[in-house]
């Protein structure tokens, strides 16, 4: 049995959300991987939903686009469910429903005998209010620093984006609110590409729930780790399938350097 271990950044235009997702897929002939990314955000939509599926690894494309799914999300908090539309090979796309802050949402995907489902809290918005760069401390490029606070209640999870010159940052950058609760976050972004003047470097702030947030944070030690075989992240869709299903909200803000 062979492996594949994949790292890719999978960018939704409609939303301008990016979604970076890293699977470590076991390839064979008899247990193909449904690998599911899926999102819902406090801004209009319509809203995607990525599924794919492992071929043999003999093939020359080890991953192909699942049709002819069922696909629904449903606002659980309103009971409205809306069943999505294959745009093309295994991308899906909404028509009506909406991300409404506090609200609960769930995936429901039906594929053959195959049945996935997630569920995911958007939580409530969270701002920026500023955003500059400084001198990085360990070399000589610019870090960034995106400043927003946390809301008095505990429980708070933040996922963040960096775009530099339409170049979106394969970190995985994630603030939980445990140590720092109800205070004013001003962590630097230590960037690992590199500035020039002109250059538009935008911060895209999210608030993500904890299963959702999880993901994220197992994503970022796998890659800390830099295991030659690294397991999968924690995903929190049920049914075996790989991936996740992130209702989340949307701040963005963008400088240009000097």
């Amino acid at each position: 049995m062979k492996s594949l271990y994949i790292s890719s950044i999978f960018l939704l235009l409609t939303t301008l959300v990016a979604c970076r997702k890293v699977i470590k897929v076991d390839l064979n002939a008899s247990t193909p991987r449904y690998i599911v990314v899926g999102n819902i955000t406090d801004k209009p939509g319509p809203y995607h939903v990525k599924i794919t599926k492992s071929l043999n690894f003999d093939q020359d494309n080890n991953f192909q686009g699942v049709s002819n799914a069922q696909v629904l999300i449903t606002d659980i908090t309103l009971s409205v469910t809306d069943t999505l539309t294959e745009e093309s090979s295994g991308n899906y796309v909404t028509h009506s429903i909406l991300g409404i802050n506090g609200h609960v949402y769930s995936l429901k995907i039906t594929s053959g005998n195959n049945i996935f489902s997630a569920t995911s809290t958007l939580p409530a918005a969270v701002h920026l209010d500023d955003l500059y760069t400084e001198k990085a401390a360990l070399n000589d490029n610019l870090d960034v620093v995106p400043v927003f606070n946390d809301p008095a209640e505990k429980g708070n999870y933040f996922h963040l984006l960096l775009t530099v010159a339409d170049s979106i940052s394969p970190q995985i950058m994630i603030i939980d609110d445990g140590l720092i609760n109800g205070q004013k976050i001003m962590t630097p972004i230590y960037n690992k590409m590199k500035f020039a003047s002109g250059d538009a470097v935008s911060v895209e702030l999210q608030c993500v729930d904890k299963g959702v947030f999880n993901y994220y944070s197992d994503l970022q030690q796998t890659e800390a780790q830099n295991l030659a075989n690294p397991a999968n992240p924690q995903s929190n869709i049920t049914g075996g399938a790989l991936g996740y299903f992130s209702a989340h909200t949307v701040n963005k803000m963008t400088i240009i350097v000097p």
